[in-house]
């Protein structure tokens, strides 16, 4: 059984368990037919659980990555928000990171 599979199996049990979608959402990603699968679920994510500060992360660096540069912006101003107010501050930094790096390659 593909590792797909099993986290399916497991979301059918659990279907609003935020890791779950979120480790099967990494997964989709994993894959060119998956993409769109994943940036639903990504999707589902930030406005069904948007303290689950890792999706913010993951999906804004996808967004950045098919080209909604100014999205994936965005998003990780409000995971940075978001990581703040959960005091995750290693996503914190993770995310601060991304975004000052992006911000330098726009005004490259």
């Amino acid at each position: 059984m593909s590792r797909i599979a099993e986290l399916e199996t497991m979301l059918d049990e659990r279907p609003d368990d935020p890791f779950l979608i979120y480790a099967l959402a990494r997964e989709y990603q994993k894959e060119p037919a998956g993409i769109m699968q994943a940036l639903l679920m990504y999707e589902h994510l930030v406005n069904n659980h948007p303290d689950y500060i890792a999706t913010y992360y993951h999906y804004a660096k996808m967004l950045y990555g098919i080209g909604n540069q100014p999205e994936a912006m965005k998003l990780l101003e409000t995971g940075i928000e978001r990581g703040l107010a959960a005091k995750d501050m290693h996503a914190v930094s993770e995310m601060k990171g991304m975004l000052m790096g992006w911000s330098s390659d726009e005004e490259e």
